[in-house]
């Protein structure tokens, strides 16, 4: 759905006149079915999952950072980007209105490098409370406010230049816009914008990956000195949380990767279809946590929760996964949760 739009459009050439429209030559070979498909990868995260995850996370006082909200509000943006023909009724047959059409392509042309920032602000910053961890260092969040704002504000800032840039390119060439050339939805045939947007997006995805390894360098580092200790690592140290985040960090890339495939076959449908699951991955990854999966259980009780008592933790002190609150504690104790 997203960065494959970005690099499909560089093998369509036109074979008119200068004095002619070109042609919107189909170049996704799609069926009836793979449309139902997409349509559905990208309404039941988008409208259903993701906002149901997030009311689960409001009313039970599950603590996640403002990163990983943000992540789940770009596939919203992006799941309801991808159906904007279906709510006026132009997936199929005539092609749509121009301005509806170059609105569409305009939003999802946005979302590569909004997503891509977004997943880049996420692994950031659980490798930041994880090393501020393996340091021995506290980690309030209240002294990082000008960090986080600028993590949560980014994505949004990429998102809007991609969209200007992409009205303005096919405001210009309003010829170039098309539905059938991408099959699934609108999208401008603009060379040197979608090959942009695919390097914007690939960098920051893998400084995600780079990330992901850093990260994962530290909780090992972590685990083995825990083991050392002769410390019960499965109540010293929370690891659901950064191993979440690197599968999904890992899964975009992939899902990234496969735009390729619309370069050596630009007919296939796959890196539509593939890229299509990212936010379902997302939702699956995250709501099966067991807070949230206790959560969703709406007709218990939230259990009090436990903590030893050399322990008080504010409120603005606390990260979404409990690394900082490790470092609070001497070797010998232990954070007691009642799940």
């Amino acid at each position: 759905m997203a960065s494959s739009i970005l690099v499909g459009s560089a093998n369509v050439t036109s074979a008119t006149s200068p004095t002619v429209p070109p042609p919107n030559v189909n170049i996704i070979h799609g069926t009836h079915s793979q449309l139902i498909a997409f349509l559905v990868l990208n309404i039941w995260p988008s409208h259903f999952a993701i906002p149901l995850l997030f009311v689960v996370i409001y009313f039970r006082k599950i603590e996640r950072h403002a990163t990983f909200i943000n992540l789940g509000v770009t596939f919203i943006i992006a799941g309801i980007s991808s159906t904007l023909l279906l709510y006026a009724g132009k997936t199929t047959g005539p092609e749509p209105a121009p301005v509806l059409c170059l609105l569409q392509a305009s939003l999802l042309y946005g979302y590569p490098p909004m997503t891509s920032v977004a997943v880049f602000a996420l692994v950031s910053q659980v490798f930041l409370v994880a090393r501020a961890t393996y340091y021995k260092k506290e980690y309030v969040e209240k002294n990082h406010l000008v960090r986080t704002w600028a993590l949560m504000i980014a994505p949004y800032i990429a998102c809007l230049a991609v969209v200007l840039a992409t009205v303005i390119v096919g405001a210009t060439n309003p010829s170039n816009v098309s539905r059938n050339r991408r099959f699934f939805y609108c999208s401008v045939k603009a060379d040197p914008l979608t090959n942009f947007l695919t390097v914007f997006a690939a960098l920051f995805l893998l400084g995600s990956v780079f990330i992901e390894g850093q990260l994962l360098s530290v909780m090992y580092k972590r685990y083995t000195f825990l083991k050392s200790q002769g410390f019960n690592v499965k109540h010293k140290m929370d690891y659901s949380m950064p191993l979440r985040v690197v599968a999904l960090g890992v899964y975009s890339t992939i899902a990234l990767s496969l735009s390729l495939l619309s370069i050596r076959a630009p007919e296939s449908p796959v890196p539509d279809l593939m890229i299509a699951t990212a936010p379902s991955v997302f939702f699956l990854l995250f709501v099966t946590q067991r807070e949230i999966v206790n959560g969703l259980r709406f007709w218990r009780k939230k259990p009090s929760e436990t903590r030893s008592v050399e322990i008080t933790v504010a409120k603005e002190e606390t990260s979404f996964y409990n690394y900082d609150q490790e470092t609070r504690c001497s070797s010998s104790e232990v954070v007691e949760r009642a799940i």
